[in-house]
């Protein structure tokens, strides 16, 4: 028999998608796919906290270190939640139909695929300006500088980022988060951040989602 998996993804913005995903699609089925009404209830409510806190580091006005730690807090008990609902209702369960495993993110596990290690090199990351209201993310690896290809076996290059502000110092401090899995794609900004500065971090994350050290900041602006 195929056993099924999940995965939550990383970054703020990401998790925190998923999450709501996760809780809009439980919550009206629960019953029919036997959730306890006390999981549904605490997951509900830890998610509630956690999007409260994260409402604070999304607004120029109110973010700050404090906030973030705050927010990364809150984040841990959800991810908690998270983990399981999923794995102790959702995971093989035959009441749920493909169409919303698929919404879930629950996928089939590779039998007998290999487990590849954590990369342990960092992208080198330039973010370069090309056309109005975008960034090119370009990349190469810190083992091979100048070659824009990720390493084997590496699915993309997660970068963490920041608009305005101070200076973030380390990567759980940033509120953005993108997937980049080619070298030279762009991230879009709307109007209203032209001419602010973007800090960022980046690293690789391989196709088992293991993640690699993060790379030091990189700064533009917003053309």
């Amino acid at each position: 028999m195929s056993q099924e998996t999940f995965s939550i993804p990383s970054g703020p913005t990401a998790q925190r998608e998923f999450a709501a995903n996760a809780v809009k699609l439980i919550t009206p089925k629960a019953k029919d796919w036997d959730v306890p009404d006390e999981r549904v209830t605490k997951l509900t409510a830890s998610f509630a906290s956690y999007d409260a806190f994260y409402a604070v580091t999304i607004n120029p006005t109110t973010r700050s270190p404090a906030a973030t730690t705050a927010r990364n807090a809150a984040w841990e008990v959800v991810k908690v939640d998270l983990n399981d609902v999923y794995k102790h209702y959702l995971l093989n369960n035959d009441a749920i139909i493909p169409a919303d495993k698929e919404a879930l993110h629950i996928h089939e596990s590779a039998s007998g695929s290999t487990i590849t290690p954590a990369p342990t090199t960092t992208p080198l990351v330039t973010l370069t300006s090309e056309e109005i209201g975008a960034l090119r993310v370009v990349y190469s690896d810190s083992s091979a500088p100048g070659t824009h290809y990720k390493p084997d076996n590496v699915a993309f290059c997660e970068l963490w980022y920041q608009i305005g502000g101070t200076a973030p110092a380390t990567p759980t401090e940033c509120n953005e988060s993108a997937n980049i899995s080619r070298s030279h794609s762009p991230l879009q900004f709307d109007p209203e951040y032209r001419g602010k500065a973007v800090y960022a971090f980046a690293r690789w994350v391989n196709r088992n989602g293991k993640t690699g050290p993060w790379s030091g900041i990189v700064t533009a602006l917003v053309p």
